[in-house]
Order: structure tokens, then sequence, then C-alpha cells
């Protein structure tokens, strides 16, 4: 699918309400109170991506984040400025396909990504953290081992294929569970900081 088609599909599915994705994801709580807050106490800058009508955005602005947000939906986004606007809380937006953003590197402290599977995304996502910085992921996973599909951007993710994606980032948290028809994967990855050489070891190589 072009970005001109899916970009009016999720128009639709906008404009017609998608109530379910109004509230913060569990997980994504879950994984803000236990690694995040106490990584950043002071808060810092985040991206959300694929944010749809920002239930992880606002909620990030609600707790002094900075929060750039990318939705390729206009219309999500401009119920997303209405919603920022009443909660007076400002959120820089982007109206494209996650793909087409230019991530600066070492640029932000915790990126999250939700249900937009773009295997393309993971490299550039490494890159955009600081050192230390945190990556909050949820995907759906194609559970059956019945119809395996090649590994495409445009196919669905595969059971246990997540931790190859996400090469440069040490792992917080993983794990893969079923859920109704399908799985689900959830991970918090962490950017290595750079490891530092202690003065007395330099100078014994000297």
């Amino acid at each position: 699918m072009d970005n001109t088609n899916n970009k009016a599909l999720w128009d639709r599915k906008y404009e017609e309400g998608l109530p379910s994705l109004t509230k913060p994801d569990p997980y994504f709580v879950s994984a803000y109170e236990r690694f995040v807050d106490q990584s950043f106490p002071n808060a810092g800058n985040a991206l959300d991506l694929a944010a749809g009508l920002g239930r992880h955005a606002l909620w990030l602005t609600e707790r002094a984040w900075q929060v750039s947000a990318i939705d390729v939906s206009e219309v999500a986004l401009g119920r997303l400025l209405q919603a920022a606007g009443q909660l007076k809380v400002k959120i820089n937006l982007f109206a494209m396909d996650a793909a087409e953003y230019k991530f600066e590197p070492a640029g932000f402290d915790l990126i999250v990504l939700f249900y937009h599977l773009d295997r393309g995304l993971f490299p550039k996502i490494a890159s955009a953290l600081k050192p230390g910085g945190l990556f909050i992921c949820k995907m759906a996973v194609h559970w059956s081992i019945d119809t395996l599909q090649a590994k495409t951007s445009a196919k669905p993710l595969l059971r246990h294929e997540f931790v190859s994606l996400i090469a440069g980032l040490d792992i917080v948290d993983h794990h893969e569970r079923p859920v109704r028809d399908r799985g689900v994967v959830e991970f918090v990855g962490r950017k290595p900081t750079p490891k530092k050489v202690s003065r007395v070891a330099f100078d014994r190589q000297l």
C-alpha cells in the first residue's frame, strides 16, 4: 500500500472513531513506571512514532516530557492538537509516515512505537536514542506456525523475530504471548552508554 492510500485508510478510520486508542496501553504505563521513571526523573525528550490520537504523547507531556509525535493521518493529528490545547500542553506534530521522518542521531531520551510495523525503522530508532535512552515497543505477532510468510516490511511479525531487529539496544524487558487469534511482543530496550576507560588503565598501557 502506497503512502497516499495508507493515509486515506487511516484518515477514514479516525473519522469513524477509534475510542480504544485514546487511553494509554497498560504495558506502556507499566514499562514507564518500572524503567523510565527511575532513569529520567526529570523527564526529557520523547518521540512517539505512529502516534495516532496521541494517547502516549499526551500522557508524557503531562509528566513534563518534551514530545514529538508522528503520524500519517492528519485527522488523527488534528484531534491530538485539539486534545493538547484542552490540556494546555505543547506537542511537536509531524504529519508523515514514520519512515519519512528524518531521525537525528542521539536526539531522544525515549522513543515509543506501538502497533506499527516497519522493519526499516529499528536501526533508525537505535541511532536516534541518546546513550542510556529507552525504547518502548508493542507489536502484533503472527502466532500460528501454519502460514509462515517472508520477512519483509509488508509481512506480519513472526514469533521470536523481534529480537533480531533491535541490534544496538540492550534488552531491558521482553516477552511474547498469545492474545486471542494472534500474539503480541512487548519490549523495552536501552541504548548502551559508552564504557569509560579509567585513567589508571590508560597509564598502564603507556
